[in-house]
């Protein structure tokens, strides 16, 4: 059930990390071609997509680590049995889960003080901006949480993505 919920979780990350792309990809062209035929161009396109850039990356680091795109080094697992693999695997994902716990506290610090602040070209709370910062190491426990559980119900690590469950 809980493996369930991690699915339904990531399908929604990745609908948003999609529509974080596209924005950026749409702010992006816009500063381009403005810049090449208008006078004077906005000025609000880079922040924007920088902006869409910092929760592209802040809501991706889950959605990398689940499906074994995060960088690592596994030229030593890789040569252990299944079992040594499997703890390994279990005691990286306790280390990835306290490394995000440790990063809650300054990380929402991070976010208190954007409240302060207001964004210059388009005058956003930068409380919300800050937002990604704080939305890493949530990602990060919550898929190294359930990378755990997959290793330790005998699942594979990464689980698999097919084609007929993109369409559903």
């Amino acid at each position: 059930m809980t493996l369930i919920l991690f699915d339904r979780l990531h399908t929604a990350l990745r609908l948003v990390v999609g529509c974080c792309f596209a924005l950026l990809l749409a702010a992006v062209l816009l500063q381009v071609v403005s810049r090449l035929t208008l006078p004077n161009p906005p000025v609000w396109t880079e922040e924007l997509s920088r902006f869409a850039l910092m929760f592209c990356a802040g809501l991706g680091i889950g959605l990398a680590l689940r499906s074994g795109e995060l960088v690592g080094v596994d030229l030593l697992t890789m040569m252990l049995p299944k079992r040594g693999k499997a703890v390994i695997e279990v005691l990286s994902c306790l280390v990835m889960v306290g490394f995000g716990l440790l990063l809650l506290k300054p990380a929402w610090s991070f976010v208190d003080i954007g409240s302060l602040q207001t964004s210059p070209a388009l005058q956003w709370n930068m409380f919300w901006v800050h937002m990604a910062v704080l939305i890493a190491p949530v990602a990060l426990i919550l898929a190294a949480t359930e990378r755990m559980l997959r290793v330790l119900h005998g699942l594979p690590a990464e689980p698999r993505w097919d084609a007929e469950q993109e369409v559903r």
